[in-house]
């Protein structure tokens, strides 16, 4: 992700973020990957310190209903293996820390199949990346301490039958994003 830097005579050069959000819970879809979404979720300052709504149903755009909430703790550089989901959605709020997502579509007949994307999320960058069915991904801790997240997901984690896939985080065949 190139940022956008300041020229002389003050116009811009260098690569526009390809990561479109909106405030307030709205999303837009990013480019690369058909079916991700990013949702800017926004901090809301209080006399205490700060509030996070980290999941609503009525937001646009939500449309499950929870099954099961996740939290996840990545240790300092960290990094998760990387998997996909037959049939469950993930819902994933960085809530600590600096974590780097990897996303990879290798699903067959997808208009996307090959094209991979990195977000970048965590306590001061706060979205909802919502992560469809057979999208590869991976998450690595970007911090120099712990980092954490939460997962909110429409299907339940089923023990006998687990709809998960992993490759290693290391694995020739994902793309070299991590």
């Amino acid at each position: 992700m190139d940022s956008l830097r300041p020229e002389k005579g003050g116009a811009t050069v260098g690569k526009r973020d390809s990561q479109t959000v909106i405030a307030g819970g709205a999303h837009s879809s990013l480019p690369r990957i058909a079916g991700v979404k990013v949702m800017e979720l926004g901090n809301v300052l209080t006399r205490s310190g700060s509030l996070l709504e980290v999941f609503r149903q009525d937001w646009r755009g939500i449309d499950m209903v929870p099954q099961q909430v996740l939290w996840a703790q990545l240790n300092a550089n960290g990094v998760t293996d990387w998997h996909k989901h037959d049939r469950q959605t993930d819902h994933l709020v960085a809530v600590g820390g600096n974590i780097r997502l990897a996303l990879w579509d290798d699903r067959p007949g997808s208009p996307t199949r090959g094209q991979h994307e990195i977000i970048r999320l965590g306590a001061l960058r706060p979205v909802m990346v919502i992560v469809p069915p057979g999208v590869w991904h991976a998450l690595r801790n970007e911090s120099g301490a712990p980092a954490g997240y939460i997962n909110v997901v429409d299907e339940m984690f089923d023990y006998e039958k687990p709809d998960n896939y992993r490759l290693p985080a290391d694995s020739t065949e994902a793309p070299d994003i991590l």
